[in-house]
């Protein structure tokens, strides 16, 4: 967990230990991270003021994936003033806020980021499916959902909470499936090895300069398209086909749309 007002954590504490002991499990040691050579009236200002702010932690809430059962969403950015949070609405449907980020689980503790608490699909010769709304995700805006090591890395990464992609994000590398990188006018999606970047994927559009693939035209996929119109939610099918010796042959990635026949 990252502490507040920019402190780096340490591991040793001098007269900070009382306080930080007092702490919940999920804040302990953060909390110990502000132990630091100063005013000990000072020091126990700063652990009691992130025991409450760890306090507000919560859990989104879970929902049902077909086939996994009942699953919970972690949302990064506990005990960091300001994050904004993936939300599970009262339909149990996933809703994100610009800037946010969260992860599959097993189980919530809140506060408290464990890697073993991560969910770990096993999608080899087999096929995910969901709908997503990106309505109001305009030029410029990443609605992502990928795939990366999360229950198999053991080091909490510079965000604290186990969080490993293929630009190494948070200062941990790991192999990362991207399903869907996407706005009303784009969407990529690509497979990348651990320090892959680039990585290798199909979709539509690209940036500011950066001209992306096109596998399809303007007029198939976006607002009013023929084959996918952006202004409504639709639907995405994903399928990890295997070859003879089980290893991963393809990602087959299919959008499709209610009363489109493309």
């Amino acid at each position: 967990s990252r502490p507040p007002f920019g402190f780096t954590p340490v591991r040793q504490c001098d007269s900070c230990q009382k306080a930080a002991s007092r702490a919940k499990l999920c804040c302990k040691m953060a909390a110990e991270g502000l132990c630091r050579p100063m005013p000990r009236l000072l020091c126990l200002a700063l652990s009691a003021g992130f025991i409450r702010f760890c306090q507000a932690a919560t859990c989104p809430g879970s929902f049902h994936v077909a086939g996994l059962g009942k699953l919970e969403l972690i949302p990064t950015g506990w005990n960091r003033p300001g994050a904004t949070y993936v939300d599970v609405n009262q339909d149990k449907k996933l809703v994100a806020e610009m800037g946010s980020r969260a992860y599959f689980a097993e189980r919530c503790n809140a506060g408290h980021y464990d890697n073993n608490d991560y969910i770990a699909m096993k999608l080899l010769g087999k096929t995910m499916k969901f709908t997503t709304d990106i309505s109001a995700a305009e030029c410029g805006c990443n609605a992502a959902f990928y795939l990366t090591n999360l229950r198999q890395n053991t080091h909490p990464s510079e965000c604290h909470d186990y969080y490993c992609d293929a630009n190494n994000v948070c200062g941990q590398s790991c192999a990362e499936i991207d399903i869907m990188e996407a706005s009303k006018r784009a969407w990529h999606s690509t497979l990348h090895t651990k320090r892959d970047h680039a990585g290798q994927g199909a979709g539509y559009g690209g940036g500011d300069g950066w001209n992306g693939p096109r596998d399809w035209l303007s007029w198939q996929y976006g607002p009013g398209g023929d084959c996918i119109d952006t202004s409504k939610p639709f639907d995405v099918s994903v399928s990890f086909p295997v070859d003879g010796r089980g290893i991963l042959h393809a990602m087959d990635v299919k959008l499709t749309q209610t009363g489109k026949s493309c």
